[in-house]
């Protein structure tokens, strides 16, 4: 016989033996709960359970037929121990409860972090892809930018080199009026000749349009300007881009007044954004 192949069934009997298989306690052990569902609240008749007791062979702890004191002392302490026995399996349940309620705690608290991290993480996303976004229009404006300022040089290069050839019509004529077929007159305005300046500020105007407004969209980009036109200076109308405009009138205003003490306020608010929004403009107007 091996240890594997050996049963219970010896050992329980061992201990049926030992407690007293046929004993009082074991039997109101067993049977308390349903004597007492049984009565329904009457009193237990001793004396004629005893006489039970005796017929169908229960004894005491010492083997003999019990009493009505010692059954009563056994109903006693087995009433005491079924109830100690029923509030350590509830204690048990209730342990379990709990734990099982703070493991289940602990769980929606794991997944609420976890909730809070993957969301902080599509929010950093967001915030990156944002950035580079914005990086990329920033990258994208300067090469704009940079074409632009390109084509400026360029187109003043080829003015001057025209001027240069034709020195007799670089100046524009003062007030000089040109009739249109439409019966309207185009009028050059008095303005310094400037390097710097592009020839579109020396183009003709129509003295009967209003001036542009601040809030007017561009030409191209349908941006709304910032600025009014001035008075005596070239209309935005000549420009696709306000940056041309502010170039050419900052540069015609410091040729004029060669301080802001003596420009209008609109005048040293175009000359302020002129100075700091175009490339190379406060070196170009000071002397080397």
């Amino acid at each position: 016989m091996t240890t594997i192949s050996i049963g219970i069934e010896g050992a329980l009997a061992a201990l049926d033996d030992a407690y007293g298989a046929a004993s009082l306690r074991a039997w109101m052990e067993r049977h308390r709960d349903a004597l007492l569902a049984h009565l329904d609240g009457r009193r237990i008749n001793w004396r004629a359970l005893c006489e039970w007791f005796a017929s169908a062979g229960l004894t005491n702890a010492k083997g003999e037929t019990p009493s009505i004191r010692c059954a009563q002392l056994t109903w006693h302490r087995v009433g005491k121990w079924l109830e100690r026995r029923k509030t350590q399996a509830a204690e048990r349940n209730a342990e379990t409860l709990r734990l099982e309620a703070e493991r289940e705690s602990e769980r929606a608290l794991r997944d609420a972090e976890n909730r809070l991290k993957q969301e902080a993480e599509a929010i950093e996303r967001a915030k990156l892809l944002e950035k580079m976004a914005c990086a990329e229009r920033a990258a994208e404006w300067q090469r704009e930018n940079r074409a632009r300022v390109e084509e400026y040089k360029h187109q003043a290069k080829q003015n001057r080199a025209a001027e240069t050839a034709t020195p007799t019509v670089t100046k524009p004529i003062p007030a000089l009026s040109e009739a249109q077929p439409d019966g309207s007159h185009l009028v050059y305005l008095d303005l310094p000749k400037v390097d710097k300046v592009s020839a579109k500020a020396y183009l003709p105007h129509d003295p009967s349009l209003p001036p542009v407004q601040e809030g007017e969209l561009e030409q191209i980009r349908l941006l709304p300007f910032k600025f009014s036109d001035l008075p005596g200076y070239p209309s935005h109308r000549n420009y696709d881009y306000e940056f041309e405009w502010l170039r050419d009138v900052g540069h015609l205003l410091w040729a004029r007044h060669g301080t802001t003490e003596t420009m209008t306020l609109a005048e040293s608010e175009v000359f302020r954004a002129a100075r700091n929004q175009v490339p190379g403009f406060w070196r170009d107007i000071t002397p080397q």
